[in-house]
């Protein structure tokens, strides 16, 4: 299932990048210029993760589960989508950019991504836990790439309250068609970000839950390439896939004691937005598609 998610996404960067290739629709149409406006986007994503080692650190343990596989927790489409109150549940993102220039922008946003161990798999294991601290006959001792059953009788690991990923980021806007009245134009969006990983991690160990705080756990970088459909130049519907790559080498594990688990992630996101241009200045020259 996950894999065809992730085929998907590879199709979604492919089917983006060809439009770069699309010639303009008439080298005399006329798009208006960015410059001098803010934009607002809002929307929610699919994230997939490719398998990792993640380090857990405690009192009683140090130990390292090799190549673990991961999925998000996308919510069901309900009326928690239009409740104010819950509309942040599900997985979301949101960004507020600037144009400095003709189609070039700075933004800053945060993408909430979801990611949790899948909660039954067989994994290879090495490190030390504690039989006395933890008397578990299938989970303690010495491993050395030790083949184990990952459930929740062992551990439930998961980024549930958020795998948040705070960034900044460079854009650059490529309008390529148009009406001929303007109302409603065509283009491409890439932007190379980087950010801080600030998780929520919850983490259940032999039974006893830790629901963490909020903290900064590392640093991530990604790419990201989107196709926009804009009205009346103050209004878009978006379409994006990114690609990520992150270092976590401080992931809180339980509440106010010092253990901690480290791990680096690759990840894929796509998602839709809605979004809108918010003038700033007077409105600039017009311009045409060969002066782009």
């Amino acid at each position: 299932m996950k894999y065809r998610f992730f085929l998907c996404s590879l199709l979604h960067i492919a089917l983006i990048g060809a439009f770069f290739k699309l010639p303009a629709q008439n080298d005399m149409i006329h798009l208006p210029s960015k410059e001098g406006q803010f934009y607002l986007t809002w929307g929610y994503n699919r994230a997939f993760y490719k398998p990792s080692d993640i380090h857990f650190q405690g009192d009683g343990y140090d130990f390292t589960l090799i190549q673990a596989r991961a999925e998000d927790m996308p919510e069901k489409f309900s009326k928690i989508y239009f409740d104010l109150s819950q509309f942040t549940v599900p997985q979301f993102q949101f960004r507020l950019g600037y144009y400095f220039s003709k189609n070039t922008a700075v933004s800053a946003g945060w993408d909430h991504m979801k990611y949790h161990l899948i909660p039954v798999q067989l994994l290879h294991m090495s490190g030390y836990i504690d039989p006395e601290k933890y008397p578990s006959t299938n989970y303690t001792g010495n491993f050395t790439d030790t083949p184990v059953l990952y459930t929740g009788e062992f551990m439930d690991y998961h980024h549930s309250d958020g795998f948040n990923f705070v960034r900044l980021a460079i854009e650059q806007r490529l309008p390529f068609w148009s009406t001929s009245n303007g109302k409603i134009t065509a283009a491409m969006n890439g932007s190379a970000s980087l950010g801080a990983m600030i998780p929520w991690t919850d983490f259940t160990f032999f039974g006893t839950h830790h629901r963490n705080k909020l903290h900064i756990a590392g640093y991530g970088a990604s790419l990201s390439a989107a196709f926009r459909i804009e009205f009346l130049q103050y209004l878009f519907l978006q379409l994006s896939a990114q690609a990520g790559w992150c270092n976590m080498p401080d992931i809180m594990l339980e509440d106010h004691l010092p253990s901690r688990a480290s791990q680096k992630i690759t990840f894929l996101e796509r998602s839709w937005s809605i979004g809108g241009y918010i003038p700033f200045r007077k409105k600039g020259n017009d311009l045409r598609v060969d002066q782009l």
